[in-house]
C-alpha cells in the first residue's frame, strides 16, 4: 500500500510537469513597475533643472563675479566684512547677527545683513542693510 502512494505521487508530479505549459504563464519579459518608471522620469526632470540652474549661475558669475559665500555661523560674506572695516566709525565694536542668503539681483549678488555697531553716543545700535556684491566688492 505504501509503494502505491509513492507511485501515485510520482505520477501526479509527472502529470503536472507535462501539463505545465497549459497552466503556467510563460511571460518571461521583464516588466518595469510603474514606480520605477515614475522615478526615472523624476530623475530626468531633476537633472534637467539642476543643469539649468548651473547654467544660470555660470551666466551670473560671468556678469557679477563669483558668488560669495558667508561664514557658516552668521552667513556674512567676506566682502561685507571688508566694507564694514572701511566704512564703520568703530569697526572693533561690530557684532554681526545674521546675513540672509546671497541671491542674484539686477545689479549684483544681494544679501541683507543685521548687525550692531557703536554709535556716536557709545551705545550699540541695531542696523539692517542690503548689500550688493559685484566683482568682489560690497556696497549698499
Amino acid at each position: 500500500m505504501s509503494i502505491m502512494k509513492y507511485i501515485l505521487f510520482v505520477l501526479l508530479l509527472f502529470a503536472l510537469w507535462v501539463t505545465e505549459p497549459l497552466w503556467m504563464k510563460s511571460n518571461t519579459k521583464p516588466s518595469t513597475p510603474p514606480v520605477d518608471v515614475q522615478m526615472n522620469v523624476q530623475e530626468k526632470e531633476r537633472t534637467k533643472v539642476i543643469s539649468l540652474e548651473k547654467k544660470n549661475e555660470m551666466e551670473l558669475e560671468i556678469k557679477f563675479g563669483p558668488k560669495p559665500y558667508g561664514k557658516y555661523s552668521t552667513g556674512v560674506p567676506p566682502e561685507v566684512y571688508e566694507y564694514w572695516n572701511k566704512t564703520l566709525e568703530y569697526p572693533d565694536s561690530l557684532e554681526e547677527e545674521r546675513c540672509g542668503p546671497v541671491r542674484a539681483g539686477e545689479k549684483g549678488w544681494i544679501t541683507v545683513c543685521r548687525y550692531r555697531v557703536k554709535n556716536s553716543s557709545g551705545s550699540l545700535e541695531l542696523m539692517q542693510d542690503i548689500f550688493i556684491i559685484k566683482d568682489g566688492k560690497a556696497y549698499k
